[in-house]
């Protein structure tokens, strides 16, 4: 049997902001100690879906998915990025999505394709 990779979580503020996130993302500036997916979104999206979290004090973060996570088949699909908020604000990253949303994806059919 392999060996699992043992990563010590006993003090996770020592690792920063990547030992929760993928790698190659974009965040708002602002940082958390605890992260959490929210939604997946349409890339051209994240710009203004970043800017106004963190208006609203809210830790942001994006990271495009991969082809394998955003599901084999779609290829039609434009590329996809999974938005995680931090912990500390979430109900607040929630009704500011919701607010924000239906104005940026008026016009969209249900795959994404505007």
């Amino acid at each position: 049997m392999p060996a699992s990779i043992s990563r010590p979580a006993s003090v996770p503020q020592r690792f920063g902001r990547l030992w929760w996130l993928p790698c190659g993302g974009l965040g708002n500036g602002i940082d958390d100690d605890a992260w959490a997916p929210i939604l997946e979104v349409a890339d051209d999206i994240v710009a203004p879906l970043l800017a106004a979290l963190r208006a609203a004090g809210v830790a942001a973060y994006a990271a495009r998915l991969t082809p394998a996570a955003a599901g084999r088949g779609r290829s039609a699909r434009p590329p996809r990025c999974r938005l995680w908020v931090g912990t500390s604000a979430y109900g607040r990253a929630e009704e500011t999505l919701i607010a924000l949303l239906p104005s940026l994806t008026s016009g969209r059919t249900a795959d994404g394709h505007r």
